[in-house]
Protein backbone atom coordinates (compact mmCIF):
# COMPACT_ATOMS: atom_id res chain seq x y z
CA UNK A 1 0.00 0.00 0.00
CA UNK A 2 2.64 2.67 1.05
CA UNK A 3 4.76 1.54 -2.26
CA UNK A 4 1.71 2.16 -4.42
CA UNK A 5 0.65 5.54 -3.04
CA UNK A 6 4.77 6.33 -3.48
CA UNK A 7 4.23 5.58 -6.72
CA UNK A 8 1.25 7.86 -7.25
CA UNK A 9 2.92 11.02 -5.72
CA UNK A 10 5.63 9.92 -7.91
CA UNK A 11 3.71 9.95 -10.57
CA UNK A 12 1.64 13.15 -9.59
CA UNK A 13 4.89 15.42 -9.29
CA UNK A 14 6.33 13.86 -12.59
CA UNK A 15 3.39 14.98 -14.51
CA UNK A 16 3.97 18.26 -12.63
CA UNK A 17 7.11 18.57 -13.84
CA UNK A 18 6.13 17.60 -17.41
CA UNK A 19 3.59 20.09 -17.31
CA UNK A 20 5.34 23.27 -16.40
CA UNK A 21 7.74 22.08 -18.63
CA UNK A 22 5.77 22.01 -21.60
CA UNK A 23 3.73 25.01 -20.28
CA UNK A 24 7.29 26.95 -20.29
CA UNK A 25 8.16 25.02 -24.06
CA UNK A 26 4.71 26.38 -25.23
CA UNK A 27 5.44 29.80 -23.62
CA UNK A 28 8.83 30.26 -25.70
CA UNK A 29 7.22 29.65 -28.81
CA UNK A 30 4.84 32.68 -28.45
CA UNK A 31 5.29 35.84 -29.37
CA UNK A 32 4.70 38.22 -26.69
CA UNK A 33 1.76 40.46 -26.49
CA UNK A 34 3.24 44.08 -26.72
CA UNK A 35 0.87 46.96 -26.85
CA UNK A 36 2.80 50.48 -27.70
CA UNK A 37 1.00 53.83 -26.01
CA UNK A 38 0.28 56.80 -28.54
CA UNK A 39 0.65 60.32 -27.13
CA UNK A 40 -2.65 62.17 -28.28
CA UNK A 41 -2.50 64.98 -30.98
CA UNK A 42 -1.32 68.51 -30.36
CA UNK A 43 -4.68 69.78 -30.84
CA UNK A 44 -6.10 67.65 -28.32
CA UNK A 45 -4.02 68.16 -25.74
CA UNK A 46 -4.81 70.88 -22.97
CA UNK A 47 -3.32 74.26 -23.50
CA UNK A 48 -1.51 73.62 -20.19
CA UNK A 49 0.48 70.39 -20.90
CA UNK A 50 3.93 71.49 -21.67
CA UNK A 51 4.14 68.96 -24.35
CA UNK A 52 1.55 70.79 -26.24
CA UNK A 53 4.07 73.29 -28.27
CA UNK A 54 6.42 70.65 -28.74
CA UNK A 55 4.22 67.46 -30.76
CA UNK A 56 2.68 70.69 -32.67
CA UNK A 57 5.96 71.72 -33.92
CA UNK A 58 6.53 67.52 -34.13
CA UNK A 59 3.54 67.21 -36.52
CA UNK A 60 4.32 70.44 -38.40
CA UNK A 61 7.74 68.80 -39.44
CA UNK A 62 6.44 65.54 -39.87
CA UNK A 63 3.81 67.07 -42.58
CA UNK A 64 7.06 68.37 -44.20
CA UNK A 65 9.05 65.51 -44.24
CA UNK A 66 6.16 63.79 -46.21
CA UNK A 67 6.41 66.13 -48.56
CA UNK A 68 9.52 63.92 -50.25
CA UNK A 69 9.38 60.99 -48.07
CA UNK A 70 7.97 57.56 -49.19
CA UNK A 71 8.01 54.93 -46.17
CA UNK A 72 7.01 55.20 -42.43
CA UNK A 73 8.75 56.80 -39.54
CA UNK A 74 8.45 57.47 -35.87
CA UNK A 75 9.38 59.55 -32.85
CA UNK A 76 9.04 57.09 -29.64
CA UNK A 77 10.39 57.50 -26.16
CA UNK A 78 10.21 54.02 -24.24
CA UNK A 79 6.94 52.45 -25.09
CA UNK A 80 5.19 55.91 -26.02
CA UNK A 81 4.64 57.04 -29.59
CA UNK A 82 4.98 60.76 -29.96
CA UNK A 83 4.39 60.81 -33.77
CA UNK A 84 4.34 58.40 -36.61
CA UNK A 85 3.50 58.82 -40.24
CA UNK A 86 3.29 56.89 -43.34
CA UNK A 87 3.84 58.47 -46.64
CA UNK A 88 4.04 57.04 -50.30
CA UNK A 89 3.76 53.52 -52.21
CA UNK A 90 5.21 50.14 -51.94
CA UNK A 91 6.12 50.44 -55.43
CA UNK A 92 6.39 54.01 -57.10
CA UNK A 93 5.43 52.13 -60.85
CA UNK A 94 7.45 54.74 -62.60
CA UNK A 95 8.68 52.81 -65.21
CA UNK A 96 7.26 49.06 -66.96
CA UNK A 97 10.75 47.56 -66.80
CA UNK A 98 10.27 44.77 -64.08
CA UNK A 99 6.64 44.97 -64.00
CA UNK A 100 6.02 42.40 -66.95
CA UNK A 101 3.53 43.27 -69.86
CA UNK A 102 2.64 46.28 -67.57
CA UNK A 103 2.07 49.41 -70.49
CA UNK A 104 3.40 53.14 -69.50
CA UNK A 105 -0.94 53.42 -69.29
CA UNK A 106 -1.44 51.06 -66.89
CA UNK A 107 1.31 52.48 -64.45
CA UNK A 108 -0.82 55.30 -63.20
CA UNK A 109 -3.71 53.27 -62.14
CA UNK A 110 -1.44 50.60 -60.33
CA UNK A 111 0.12 53.14 -58.46
CA UNK A 112 -2.72 54.69 -57.34
CA UNK A 113 -4.17 51.36 -55.68
CA UNK A 114 -5.33 51.53 -52.16
CA UNK A 115 -3.71 48.05 -51.67
CA UNK A 116 -0.49 49.75 -52.86
CA UNK A 117 -0.35 52.86 -50.48
CA UNK A 118 2.12 52.07 -47.44
CA UNK A 119 0.95 52.17 -44.05
CA UNK A 120 2.64 51.15 -40.71
CA UNK A 121 2.70 47.82 -40.89
CA UNK A 122 4.12 48.11 -44.25
CA UNK A 123 7.23 46.27 -43.77
CA UNK A 124 10.90 47.38 -45.42
CA UNK A 125 14.01 45.79 -45.87
CA UNK A 126 16.07 47.29 -42.87
CA UNK A 127 19.43 46.74 -45.08
CA UNK A 128 22.47 47.47 -42.44
CA UNK A 129 19.53 48.35 -39.50
CA UNK A 130 19.79 44.05 -39.80
CA UNK A 131 23.00 43.66 -37.93
CA UNK A 132 22.00 44.22 -34.40
CA UNK A 133 20.00 41.21 -33.91
CA UNK A 134 22.94 39.36 -35.54
CA UNK A 135 25.34 40.79 -32.57
CA UNK A 136 22.37 40.28 -30.29
CA UNK A 137 22.47 36.74 -31.37
CA UNK A 138 25.77 36.50 -30.66
CA UNK A 139 25.41 37.88 -27.20
CA UNK A 140 22.93 35.78 -26.27
CA UNK A 141 24.73 32.74 -27.17
CA UNK A 142 28.18 34.08 -25.35
CA UNK A 143 25.86 34.88 -21.86
CA UNK A 144 24.60 31.20 -22.07
CA UNK A 145 27.76 30.30 -22.52
CA UNK A 146 27.68 28.81 -25.82
CA UNK A 147 29.97 31.11 -27.77
CA UNK A 148 33.01 33.35 -26.06
CA UNK A 149 34.05 36.62 -27.91
CA UNK A 150 37.75 35.53 -27.96
CA UNK A 151 36.92 32.18 -29.91
CA UNK A 152 38.77 32.56 -33.65
CA UNK A 153 37.00 31.96 -36.42
CA UNK A 154 39.22 28.13 -36.61
CA UNK A 155 37.25 26.69 -34.18
CA UNK A 156 34.06 26.64 -36.65
CA UNK A 157 35.33 27.13 -39.99
CA UNK A 158 39.51 25.61 -39.93
CA UNK A 159 39.27 25.77 -43.81
CA UNK A 160 39.15 29.73 -44.15
CA UNK A 161 41.91 31.51 -44.17
CA UNK A 162 41.48 34.03 -41.34
CA UNK A 163 41.71 31.51 -38.71
CA UNK A 164 43.12 33.56 -36.17
CA UNK A 165 40.28 36.27 -36.50
CA UNK A 166 38.22 36.48 -33.32
CA UNK A 167 33.98 37.32 -32.77
CA UNK A 168 34.67 40.12 -31.16
CA UNK A 169 36.90 41.81 -34.05
CA UNK A 170 34.35 40.26 -36.16
CA UNK A 171 31.55 41.88 -34.27
CA UNK A 172 33.85 45.09 -34.38
CA UNK A 173 34.96 45.14 -38.08
CA UNK A 174 38.86 45.17 -37.37
CA UNK A 175 39.12 41.73 -38.69
CA UNK A 176 40.65 42.93 -41.89
CA UNK A 177 38.23 40.34 -43.93
CA UNK A 178 37.96 41.54 -47.66
CA UNK A 179 34.03 42.95 -48.46
CA UNK A 180 31.77 40.06 -50.41
CA UNK A 181 29.89 42.37 -52.49
CA UNK A 182 32.98 42.75 -54.34
CA UNK A 183 33.37 39.00 -55.22
CA UNK A 184 32.73 37.86 -58.39
CA UNK A 185 29.51 36.18 -58.95
CA UNK A 186 31.21 33.48 -61.47
CA UNK A 187 32.38 31.96 -58.14
CA UNK A 188 29.27 30.72 -56.78
CA UNK A 189 28.43 27.00 -57.68
CA UNK A 190 24.71 27.92 -57.92
CA UNK A 191 21.95 29.43 -60.20
CA UNK A 192 19.70 30.77 -57.54
CA UNK A 193 20.03 32.73 -54.37
CA UNK A 194 23.24 32.79 -52.44
CA UNK A 195 23.21 31.58 -48.69
CA UNK A 196 25.69 32.27 -46.26
CA UNK A 197 26.97 28.33 -46.66
CA UNK A 198 27.65 29.20 -49.80
CA UNK A 199 29.55 32.10 -49.03
CA UNK A 200 31.83 30.11 -46.39
CA UNK A 201 32.57 27.77 -48.90
CA UNK A 202 33.49 30.67 -51.31
CA UNK A 203 36.01 31.89 -48.87
CA UNK A 204 37.66 28.25 -47.95
CA UNK A 205 38.21 27.93 -51.76
CA UNK A 206 39.03 31.06 -53.28
CA UNK A 207 41.04 32.41 -50.14
CA UNK A 208 40.86 36.04 -50.73
CA UNK A 209 43.99 37.67 -49.06
CA UNK A 210 43.37 39.63 -45.74
CA UNK A 211 43.08 43.56 -45.98
CA UNK A 212 45.04 44.21 -43.28
CA UNK A 213 46.30 42.81 -39.77
CA UNK A 214 43.63 41.94 -37.98
CA UNK A 215 42.96 44.06 -35.12
CA UNK A 216 45.26 46.98 -36.46
CA UNK A 217 41.81 49.19 -38.67
CA UNK A 218 38.63 49.89 -38.62
CA UNK A 219 36.92 48.99 -42.14
CA UNK A 220 33.07 48.07 -42.27
CA UNK A 221 32.98 44.90 -43.98
CA UNK A 222 29.85 42.82 -44.46
CA UNK A 223 31.61 39.67 -44.61
CA UNK A 224 31.63 40.12 -41.07
CA UNK A 225 28.44 39.89 -39.99
CA UNK A 226 27.23 37.53 -42.75
CA UNK A 227 30.20 35.20 -41.16
CA UNK A 228 28.57 35.93 -37.52
CA UNK A 229 25.26 34.22 -38.67
CA UNK A 230 26.72 31.48 -40.22
CA UNK A 231 28.28 30.82 -36.87
CA UNK A 232 25.11 31.35 -34.74
CA UNK A 233 23.78 28.51 -37.26
CA UNK A 234 26.66 26.13 -36.50
CA UNK A 235 26.61 26.71 -32.59
CA UNK A 236 22.70 27.01 -31.87
CA UNK A 237 22.37 24.06 -34.19
CA UNK A 238 19.20 25.99 -35.96
CA UNK A 239 18.58 27.97 -38.87
CA UNK A 240 19.84 31.70 -38.26
CA UNK A 241 16.33 33.00 -39.20
CA UNK A 242 14.88 30.36 -36.08
CA UNK A 243 17.03 31.15 -33.61
CA UNK A 244 16.72 34.82 -34.23
CA UNK A 245 12.66 34.79 -33.65
CA UNK A 246 12.97 32.58 -31.07
CA UNK A 247 15.14 34.27 -29.22
CA UNK A 248 14.89 37.84 -29.87
CA UNK A 249 12.23 38.66 -32.18
CA UNK A 250 9.79 36.62 -29.94
CA UNK A 251 10.67 37.42 -26.41
CA UNK A 252 9.86 41.29 -27.74
CA UNK A 253 6.67 40.71 -29.08
CA UNK A 254 7.88 41.45 -32.96
CA UNK A 255 5.20 40.05 -34.78
CA UNK A 256 5.33 41.34 -38.28
CA UNK A 257 9.06 41.08 -38.37
CA UNK A 258 10.48 38.22 -41.30
CA UNK A 259 13.39 37.71 -43.43
CA UNK A 260 14.10 37.94 -46.93
CA UNK A 261 14.21 34.03 -47.21
CA UNK A 262 10.57 34.07 -45.80
CA UNK A 263 9.57 37.10 -48.19
CA UNK A 264 10.41 35.08 -51.47
CA UNK A 265 10.06 31.77 -50.27
CA UNK A 266 12.93 29.93 -48.04
CA UNK A 267 15.50 28.11 -50.18
CA UNK A 268 14.04 26.86 -53.11
CA UNK A 269 15.67 23.94 -54.58
CA UNK A 270 17.04 24.03 -57.99
CA UNK A 271 15.41 21.27 -59.25
CA UNK A 272 11.89 23.63 -58.65
CA UNK A 273 10.71 24.61 -61.94
CA UNK A 274 8.68 27.16 -60.63
CA UNK A 275 11.77 28.99 -59.56
CA UNK A 276 13.31 32.15 -61.95
CA UNK A 277 16.72 31.19 -61.99
CA UNK A 278 19.29 33.09 -63.60
CA UNK A 279 22.38 32.44 -65.78
CA UNK A 280 25.73 31.77 -63.89
CA UNK A 281 27.55 34.63 -62.63
CA UNK A 282 24.90 37.12 -63.07
CA UNK A 283 23.30 39.51 -60.45
CA UNK A 284 19.85 40.21 -60.37
CA UNK A 285 16.96 37.32 -59.63
CA UNK A 286 13.49 38.43 -61.41
CA UNK A 287 11.41 37.30 -58.57
CA UNK A 288 8.42 38.66 -56.46
CA UNK A 289 7.08 38.16 -52.81
CA UNK A 290 5.00 34.69 -52.29
CA UNK A 291 1.42 35.62 -51.89
CA UNK A 292 1.58 35.36 -48.08
CA UNK A 293 3.70 38.84 -48.47
CA UNK A 294 2.50 40.23 -51.76
CA UNK A 295 0.43 43.05 -50.21
CA UNK A 296 2.68 43.73 -47.02
CA UNK A 297 6.30 44.30 -48.23
CA UNK A 298 7.43 47.60 -49.71
CA UNK A 299 9.98 47.26 -52.76
CA UNK A 300 12.93 49.04 -53.23
CA UNK A 301 13.81 51.99 -55.90
CA UNK A 302 16.69 53.85 -56.74
CA UNK A 303 17.27 57.40 -57.22
CA UNK A 304 15.82 57.36 -60.45
CA UNK A 305 12.27 55.46 -58.89
CA UNK A 306 13.17 52.50 -60.81
CA UNK A 307 12.06 49.24 -59.07
CA UNK A 308 15.42 47.54 -57.73
CA UNK A 309 15.45 43.73 -58.84
CA UNK A 310 16.04 41.31 -55.90
CA UNK A 311 19.92 40.72 -55.84
CA UNK A 312 21.02 37.19 -55.32
CA UNK A 313 23.32 38.34 -52.52
CA UNK A 314 19.99 38.95 -50.93
CA UNK A 315 19.52 35.80 -48.73
CA UNK A 316 22.86 35.91 -47.48
CA UNK A 317 21.88 37.50 -43.88
CA UNK A 318 23.15 38.78 -40.88
CA UNK A 319 24.72 41.62 -42.34
CA UNK A 320 21.03 42.69 -43.93
CA UNK A 321 18.02 40.63 -45.35
CA UNK A 322 15.65 41.45 -42.08
CA UNK A 323 12.42 43.07 -43.27
CA UNK A 324 10.24 45.14 -40.48
CA UNK A 325 8.18 48.40 -39.64
CA UNK A 326 8.98 51.03 -37.86
CA UNK A 327 6.29 49.50 -34.62
CA UNK A 328 8.39 46.68 -34.17
CA UNK A 329 11.47 48.28 -34.19
CA UNK A 330 10.12 50.26 -31.31
CA UNK A 331 9.32 47.05 -29.13
CA UNK A 332 12.36 45.99 -30.23
CA UNK A 333 14.82 49.09 -28.64
CA UNK A 334 12.49 48.91 -25.83
CA UNK A 335 12.85 45.11 -25.16
CA UNK A 336 16.49 44.58 -25.54
CA UNK A 337 18.07 47.94 -25.30
CA UNK A 338 15.81 50.32 -22.76
CA UNK A 339 14.06 47.12 -20.80
CA UNK A 340 16.68 44.38 -21.00
CA UNK A 341 14.10 41.87 -21.38
CA UNK A 342 16.33 39.91 -23.60
CA UNK A 343 19.72 39.45 -22.57
CA UNK A 344 21.31 40.57 -19.02
CA UNK A 345 22.36 44.58 -18.77
CA UNK A 346 25.70 44.15 -18.69
CA UNK A 347 25.23 42.56 -21.90
CA UNK A 348 23.23 45.22 -23.59
CA UNK A 349 25.82 47.43 -22.38
CA UNK A 350 28.30 45.70 -23.55
CA UNK A 351 26.73 46.77 -27.40
CA UNK A 352 26.07 49.98 -27.08
CA UNK A 353 29.86 50.59 -25.71
CA UNK A 354 32.51 51.93 -27.94
CA UNK A 355 34.40 48.41 -28.77
CA UNK A 356 35.93 48.90 -32.03
CA UNK A 357 39.97 49.96 -29.92
CA UNK A 358 42.27 48.49 -32.20
CA UNK A 359 45.61 47.17 -31.40
CA UNK A 360 47.53 49.82 -30.78
CA UNK A 361 44.85 51.61 -28.33
CA UNK A 362 43.66 54.14 -30.12
CA UNK A 363 40.13 54.10 -30.76
CA UNK A 364 38.47 55.27 -34.70
CA UNK A 365 36.88 58.56 -35.43
CA UNK A 366 33.66 56.28 -36.42
CA UNK A 367 32.91 54.37 -33.23
CA UNK A 368 31.36 50.84 -33.05
CA UNK A 369 29.70 48.73 -30.42
CA UNK A 370 28.15 45.67 -31.66
CA UNK A 371 25.80 45.95 -34.33
CA UNK A 372 25.66 49.68 -33.42
CA UNK A 373 27.32 53.00 -33.96
CA UNK A 374 27.45 55.52 -31.43
CA UNK A 375 28.42 58.90 -31.54
CA UNK A 376 28.91 61.71 -28.49
CA UNK A 377 26.76 64.98 -29.26
CA UNK A 378 27.54 67.77 -27.07
CA UNK A 379 24.66 69.48 -27.40
CA UNK A 380 22.30 65.92 -27.53
CA UNK A 381 24.09 63.43 -25.27
CA UNK A 382 25.47 60.21 -26.54
CA UNK A 383 23.27 58.54 -29.13
CA UNK A 384 22.95 54.74 -30.22
CA UNK A 385 21.99 54.55 -34.21
CA UNK A 386 22.59 52.74 -37.78
CA UNK A 387 21.88 53.34 -40.66
CA UNK A 388 21.07 50.96 -43.69
CA UNK A 389 21.32 50.94 -47.55
CA UNK A 390 20.24 48.48 -50.04
CA UNK A 391 18.74 47.76 -53.28
CA UNK A 392 16.72 51.03 -53.04
CA UNK A 393 15.94 50.86 -49.51
CA UNK A 394 17.51 53.64 -46.91
CA UNK A 395 16.53 53.53 -43.15
CA UNK A 396 18.16 55.12 -40.20
CA UNK A 397 17.13 53.82 -36.65
CA UNK A 398 18.07 56.06 -33.58
CA UNK A 399 17.74 55.28 -30.10
CA UNK A 400 19.34 57.64 -27.07
CA UNK A 401 19.91 55.84 -23.86
CA UNK A 402 19.33 58.48 -21.57
CA UNK A 403 15.59 59.21 -21.80
CA UNK A 404 14.34 55.99 -24.30
CA UNK A 405 14.26 58.57 -27.37
CA UNK A 406 13.94 56.77 -30.68
CA UNK A 407 13.80 58.16 -33.95
CA UNK A 408 12.94 55.65 -37.04
CA UNK A 409 12.76 56.40 -41.01
CA UNK A 410 12.28 53.35 -43.19
CA UNK A 411 12.29 54.28 -46.83
CA UNK A 412 12.20 52.40 -49.42
CA UNK A 413 12.86 55.29 -52.31
CA UNK A 414 16.49 56.02 -52.32
CA UNK A 415 16.08 60.22 -52.66
CA UNK A 416 17.98 60.97 -49.33
CA UNK A 417 14.28 62.66 -48.44
CA UNK A 418 15.53 62.06 -44.23
CA UNK A 419 19.13 62.95 -44.79
CA UNK A 420 20.10 64.61 -41.50
CA UNK A 421 16.59 64.75 -39.87
CA UNK A 422 17.46 62.97 -36.89
CA UNK A 423 19.38 66.31 -36.29
CA UNK A 424 16.92 68.06 -36.85
CA UNK A 425 14.74 66.10 -34.94
CA UNK A 426 16.90 66.27 -31.66
CA UNK A 427 17.07 70.25 -32.05
CA UNK A 428 13.09 70.47 -31.71
CA UNK A 429 12.76 68.11 -28.98
CA UNK A 430 15.84 69.32 -26.80
CA UNK A 431 14.34 72.47 -26.93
Amino acid sequence: MRRARYLLLLLFFCSGFLFVDCHNKLSANKFKDVELAHVLPADSLPPSDPLRDKMDTLEKFADMVGERLNGTFIIARHDTVWVERAYGYRELFKDPTGYGDVTYNDLAARKREESNKITLSTLFDLASVSKQFTAAAVLKLCADEKLNLTDSLYRFYPDIPYKNVTIKQLLTHTSGIPEYFNFDFGVYDTMMFITNEQLMKVLAVQKYPIMFRRGAQFKYVNTNYAILAAIVAQVSEMPFEEYVRENLWKPAGMKNTRFFTEIVGIYPSEDSKEYPFVEKGLEYVDVTPIEEYAGKVARGHWRNAALAPYDRLNSILGDKGVYSNVEDMVKWTNAFYINAEILPREWVDKAIKCQNILSNGKTPAEMYGYGVRMEAKPEHGKVIFHGGLWDGFHNVWLYRPSDGLQIIFLSNYYNRAHTGRCDQLLEIIDL
